[in-house]
């Protein structure tokens, strides 16, 4: 009889975790809008937030049916040893990327240097930022780089990354430019 008051307590606060859950995610979903916030990053967001309530409410569920509270903290220090061994780098370019996003210190055609490469910004995504050389090159910049290092970050040259300065101005290269 214990174990059926146990598992009905336990199912009854997973339900609660997951009304919070879709309760919490509504709300930064609206708070995020608010801020003008990308969609991608937004939505990355809420979703992370509403993975990580539904998370604690099943090692509630687990922990109350159970009747042990020993499971629930072990199901949770399982859980971060997992995420910070295993997922590290990308956790932490996806942050970064959030950070990046929401600061909007870095956007779409700014001239970046950084890290030794130095190119035009085309995107910015939740792990990468993509840039473009200034021989047309793309350069895939993990969102690690441009938050914790230092970034020079200026107006970019009209004609920059196209492709074609070495071919207009040094006619000893032998290049044919097409008009594009």
């Amino acid at each position: 009889m214990q174990t059926i008051a146990n598992v009905v307590g336990g199912v009854l606060v997973f339900v609660l975790f997951w009304l919070l859950a879709r309760f919490v995610r509504n709300l930064a979903s609206r708070a995020l809008a608010r801020r003008s916030m990308r969609g991608d990053a937004a939505l990355l967001a809420t979703r992370a937030l509403y993975v990580v309530v539904i998370g604690v409410g099943s090692f509630m569920f687990v922990t109350i049916a159970l009747g042990s509270g020993i499971v629930g903290v072990t199901g949770v220090l399982l859980a971060a040893a997992v995420t910070s061994l295993g997922l590290q780098d990308l956790v932490k370019n996806y942050v970064s990327g959030f950070y990046v996003l929401m600061e909007k210190n870095v956007r779409v055609g700014d001239l970046v240097e950084t890290g030794g490469y130095r190119g035009v910004v085309t995107d910015v995504r939740m792990r990468v930022t993509y840039l473009r050389g200034a021989r047309g090159d793309m350069i895939v910049v993990p969102n690690g780089e441009l938050f914790g290092k230092t970034l020079v970050v200026s107006e970019a040259p009209p004609d920059w990354g196209s492709g074609l300065e070495g071919a207009q101005h040094d006619p000893d290269q032998g290049v044919e430019v097409v008009a594009r």
